[in-house]
């Protein structure tokens, strides 16, 4: 890190200390990446008199009971939400809500631990791996059951929602892009993203309005939101606002012909209004992606993994990176950290990113053991 500039480890350190190693830098501004960073930068910035998040708002962003309950007030979404502590207050819930809902973690990021509740066999199989003891037996983690939005769009090659970059400074609000995304692998892990996603204008206004409208009742006053979006039956809705820039975005957009988001990220931490020139002034060329291979929801372990190298060799790949090796343990609860390969790329069209992930997909072959309910024991499965 110390190319970058001034390294101040500030691990291990009390929060008193922290602050004034740092005061004694003069730092002119603050950002963090992580959405598990936002509380401690949000402290920093206060103590250090720096625009960020307040507290307040990192809650607000961190927190998806507090943000759902939010994002219905202001109508961006329309989906009761019920927080979980333990069997008694899920039972409770399921029985209000009904399904199908989504249970997933108050506080938690990259798809992990969401699960699909489809009836009360879920309910029984959730509550026996999280909730120890009786009805009153608390989880270590608190969750939400939220009721399903649900989905628009027929099944084809493109996912049902998309994520919106967003840079905010005081009261101004404008939208540096939107990708999209590929379907989502059961129950809600994602498969990968593409820049620019493949929208008309009209929709474009649409999904930028309801952002601005989201981001605007959480109360976000400075920095970049990463926003899904979702096509719903019922409309337009807000799946989540994340308080950072999104995941693997700086390298889509630089792909592209795109300046580095991560730069406007930092000349918004130093309230530099160019940042929002930056944004703007650029068209992307052609559609860059990322495609990450999903391993069965049943898969517990990856027993082999072959072609990855070969991918480099292909007109269009620009970064093929294996994430697993063979013998690893495989639980879909872990989210994005299983993904057993990622990809990056580009095409003139997305018409041309759709024939490089079917390539991709020809030239990489997974072989898993999986478990499946009604087997009588482990079996193989090549993806």
């Amino acid at each position: 890190m110390s190319e970058f500039g001034i390294l101040c480890d500030v691990r291990g350190l009390d929060f008193d200390e922290a602050v004034l190693r740092l005061r004694d830098l003069r730092p002119a501004g603050i950002m963090t990446f992580t959405d598990y960073q936002l509380g401690f930068t949000a402290r920093l910035a206060a103590a250090l008199g720096l625009p960020f998040h307040t507290l307040e708002t990192v809650e607000a962003l961190t927190r998806k009971y507090v943000q759902r309950r939010l994002l219905n007030s202001c109508g961006a979404s329309h989906v009761a939400t019920r927080l979980i502590q333990d069997e008694s207050s899920l039972r409770s819930a399921f029985a209000e809500l009904g399904c199908p809902g989504v249970l997933k973690p108050d506080m938690g990021t990259g798809s992990r631990s969401t699960y699909r509740i489809v009836d009360a066999g879920d309910v029984e199989e959730f509550s026996a791996r999280n909730f120890a003891g009786d009805a009153k037996s608390e989880s270590p983690e608190q969750f939400v059951l939220e009721t399903e939005i649900p989905c628009a769009v027929p099944d084809g090659p493109w996912g049902d929602y998309v994520s919106v970059e967003s840079l905010i400074l005081g009261d101004r609000i404008e939208h540096l892009g939107i990708c999209g995304k590929f379907p989502l692998s059961k129950p809600y892990r994602e498969t990968g993203s593409c820049f620019p996603a493949a929208l008309s204008p009209t929709d474009v206004a649409a999904i930028t309005d309801l952002v601005t409208r989201a981001i605007r009742a959480l109360g976000v006053r400075h920095g970049i939101c990463h926003t899904e979006v979702k096509f719903s039956a019922t409309g337009l809705q807000i799946i989540e606002v994340n308080g950072r820039l999104g995941g693997r975005v700086n390298e889509l957009v630089r792909q592209t012909g795109g300046p580095s988001v991560i730069e406007i990220a930092a000349r918004l931490a130093l309230s530099d209004s160019s940042a929002f020139t930056m944004a703007r002034e650029w068209a992307p060329q052609g559609v860059s992606f990322l495609y990450a291979k999903v391993p069965p929801f049943e898969a517990t372990r990856l027993l082999d993994i072959r072609g990855v190298d070969d991918l480099h060799d292909m007109t269009g790949i620009s970064r093929a990176i294996a994430q697993q090796e063979p013998g690893a343990a495989i639980d879909w609860r872990r989210g994005r950290l299983e993904h057993a390969y990622i990809c990056f790329g580009a095409a003139g069209s997305h018409e041309g990113v759709l024939r490089l992930v079917s390539e991709i997909e020809e030239t990489v072959s997974v072989t898993y053991e999986v478990v499946r309910s009604d087997a009588v024991g482990p079996e193989i499965c090549e993806k």
